[in-house]
């Protein structure tokens, strides 16, 4: 049976358009004019012989129709963008999504870690603050934090977040020494996270008055939060896992006698009803081990 499609063209500019509410945004996200957008919409309602779009002033919004072609149209279009990066797939190669928090700190040496041990798998590793999505995004696996601990459908348990607060040693000491947890309103609070989640939890659970979670500096990546620490900067969050050679090594101590908070859970998340590549299987067992080896050094450190 010969398939009779609207055009293409037009379909492709009615989901830009009703996706981003727009003419003008459909029109910068696909190189064309605002006015070609316009043209394609009023052809494919000619082609359907009704309205897709209310134009208003400065707006436009979806008809009934409109609503109803929508959804079918952009998880057809997201089809053919999987589809289309599936084709563009070298043999051995995972794609991998990552929350920025683990990425350089741990994720990456285990990356190179395991492709020094496996040459004919390649990881290829996109970081990104946005949590993977496989309906729209085209990954095989990912790390994802969630801020509590429970079972989940295709992920993984890999590491608890065990945090403390962490500052250069010379903080210690000085006109504003940092001898209790009060004393953090006369420092800088460095950030990792952009909702600022970690230090609120850590306040709100020791039972700290007076310090303003909000306030402080934001970094893009953990790495240069914990850096401007070393510095002396401030006083950054710290997960214990990822910081234990700074610690180890005297550049970031811990300048409070209170027990790590557990804030949050990395999870390996796989997409649902997808076989796992043996590619794939080989980068979680990977990765599994190296998570088991951090937590027993842990817990050989902690004190009794």
């Amino acid at each position: 049976m010969r398939r009779r499609l609207p055009p293409l063209n037009a379909l492709r500019a009615f989901e830009a358009a009703a996706r981003l509410s727009s003419f003008t945004k459909a029109a910068e996200e696909l190189s064309v004019t605002q006015g070609a957008i316009s043209r394609q919409v009023r052809g494919l309602e000619d082609h359907f012989g009704t309205d897709l779009f209310r134009r208003g002033h400065r707006s436009v919004e979806l008809t009934s129709a409109g609503s109803r072609l929508l959804p079918a149209l952009s998880a057809a279009f997201d089809q053919i963008m999987v589809a289309a990066e599936r084709v563009k797939e070298r043999p051995g190669e995972i794609k991998f999504k990552s929350v920025p928090t683990i990425a350089v700190r741990w994720l990456v040496p285990q990356i190179l870690r395991f492709q020094a041990e496996r040459p004919d798998i390649q990881v290829r590793l996109t970081t990104s603050w946005w949590h993977v999505d496989f309906a729209r995004e085209d990954f095989d696996a990912g790390i994802m934090v969630f801020e509590t601990r429970e079972d989940r459908p295709n992920a993984d348990l890999l590491m608890v977040e065990r945090m403390a607060p962490v500052c250069a040693p010379a903080l210690l000491e000085g006109p504003r020494p940092l001898r209790k947890p009060e004393d953090l309103a006369h420092h800088r609070l460095l950030h990792a996270v952009p909702d600022h989640r970690d230090w609120r939890i850590w306040l709100t659970r020791n039972a700290v008055d007076g310090v303003d979670a909000e306030s402080g500096e934001d970094f893009d990546f953990l790495d240069a939060t914990l850096q401007a620490a070393v510095q002396g900067y401030g006083v950054a969050m710290g997960d214990l896992m990822l910081i234990d050679e700074d610690l180890k090594a005297g550049r970031l101590v811990m300048p409070f006698d209170r027990p790590p908070t557990e804030i949050g859970a990395y999870y390996l998340v796989y997409p649902d009803g997808r076989a796992l590549s043996p590619q794939l299987e080989a980068f979680r067992d990977w990765l599994h081990a190296a998570a088991a080896v951090g937590r027993t050094s842990m817990d050989d450190e902690a004190p009794a």
